[in-house]
């Protein structure tokens, strides 16, 4: 047993799930891109009043899953623990709001909850997102929504469906909790302990219970887009109507909500569908909508916003659970070797123009015997040995061994990047799939 160990709920991300992660992310940065959504990053420090304004009291998030943080006796200091606040913040701040609208901006960071470790949720956690301010329109919606679909496509998962329902804007939100309250208290008895307590906090999370006596309660809870009104029935409309034009399947799920309070009218989930995630209910894959309210909430001008936000965690897992291998090779193609002693210069010379040419290349630091050293790079998953200091390779000559085939050939050091290109192919961003199935 090892002396230290990662904290609970928190993990090593290591070569090769780090080179998935870097994979997934150069797929999402380059599509937001394309789609007019600059990158911003936030710091994972933010003063804890971001969240308990923005998510409310009764939140999970605010009401026991915060990291709190406090620096040289200073409190009232958070560790972020989603990015949609940290973000409404960060553009207030600096005054974005008032450049023209309106505002789109992506980000790939990590988040920390103090949830209950168990399948796919981890403590410390990566999530990418897309903020849009300033747009009403359900169009914008409508993209977010069609981004996701469009880039879960991108990477290959299929074992997934969308679902989506309305909340009202903040004028008829009131009339729901109000059909929902009066349905509520008169089945409270048959709730959770849990659930009982939400009816009076905020009964709108009721619908979103994870227990099962709650969730045939809500079977027969009043639906939100009965509720209403004529406004928020046209907007919604709208999004499922588009959605329909442009393709993208979708389900009308009744009782979702979302656990912040600042969503009203649009709210949507991507859900995993593969029978090793739906066990203990519906796992997300990405999820979002509509917050009009927010940034008046947090001190700024009534401006509409909308947006979506996906787990990094939580894609990269259902994709290896599909059988997908997630990014690339992480170990070099081309090891550097010699049988010359101290000539560390040497080698590096030979590795340099390789690597400009896109190869992946490690060089051997040792002076062992050659035949050590061949053991070592193939230990390493080396496809190709570059060979000098031996008989055959000096005066400007190199052997390039093939160390599949196991074959070789003597070559001019003019001519090396040629030759291992005869091996292997080079590894630069964008000339192969970010994402492969190992079944290929």
């Amino acid at each position: 047993m090892p002396t230290f160990q990662a904290p609970r709920g928190m993990r090593d991300l290591l070569p090769e799930e780090a080179a998935g992660f870097d994979a997934l992310q150069a797929v999402v940065q380059a599509r937001a891109t394309r789609y007019g959504f600059a990158r911003i990053d936030t710091p994972i420090v933010e003063d804890r009043r971001v969240f308990v304004k923005t998510a409310g009291e009764a939140s999970d998030i605010v009401g026991y899953e915060m990291y709190d943080v406090s620096h040289g006796g200073e409190g009232g200091l958070a560790l972020r623990p989603e990015g949609t606040a940290a973000v409404t913040r960060a553009v207030l701040e600096h005054g974005l709001h008032r450049t023209p609208l309106p505002l789109r901006y992506f980000y790939w960071e990590p988040m920390f909850r103090g949830q209950r470790t168990q399948l796919l949720r981890f403590r410390q956690f990566w999530q990418w997102g897309l903020e849009c301010y300033g747009a009403a329109e359900p169009g914008a919606d409508l993209e977010i929504i069609e981004f996701t679909a469009g880039m879960l496509a991108e990477v290959g998962l299929v074992e997934h469906e969308l679902v989506v329902n309305t909340l009202g804007d903040a004028k008829c939100q009131p009339k729901i909790r109000e059909a929902l309250t009066k349905y509520f208290s008169e089945h409270r008895d048959a709730l959770s302990a849990e659930s009982q307590r939400r009816v009076d906090a905020n009964v709108l999370r009721v619908l979103d219970s994870k227990d099962p006596r709650d969730q045939e309660v809500a079977k027969n809870a009043p639906k939100p887009v009965d509720v209403v009104c004529e406004e928020d029935r046209a907007h919604f409309a709208a999004v499922t109507d588009g959605l329909e034009r442009l393709g993208v399947a979708y389900r009308v799920e009744p009782t979702l909500v979302r656990g912040l309070d600042y969503y009203k009218r649009t709210v949507c989930e991507f859900w995993l569908t593969n029978p090793e995630y739906t066990k203990a209910g519906h796992i997300a894959v990405a999820a979002g909508g509509r917050y009009d309210d927010l940034m008046e909430t947090m001190g700024g001008p009534a401006l509409p916003g909308v947006g979506i936000a996906g787990g990094v965690d939580v894609l990269y897992y259902a994709l290896k659970q599909q059988g997908a291998r997630v990014g690339g090779e992480t170990t070099a193609d081309v090891y550097v070797l010699s049988a010359e002693k101290g000539d560390a210069a040497d080698r590096l010379q030979i590795a340099i123009p390789l690597r400009a040419a896109g190869f992946t290349v490690a060089i051997e630091y040792s002076d062992r015997s050659l035949d050590r050293q061949l053991e070592s790079a193939v230990k390493h998953g080396a496809k190709v040995a570059v060979i000098r200091g031996t008989e055959d390779a000096r005066g400007g000559n190199v052997v390039v061994r093939d160390l599949v085939a196991k074959t070789q050939r003597v070559t001019r050091l003019s001519a090396v990047v040629t030759e291992v290109g005869r091996h292997v192919n080079r590894r630069r961003a964008g000339e192969e799939p970010f994402l492969r199935d190992d079944r290929d």
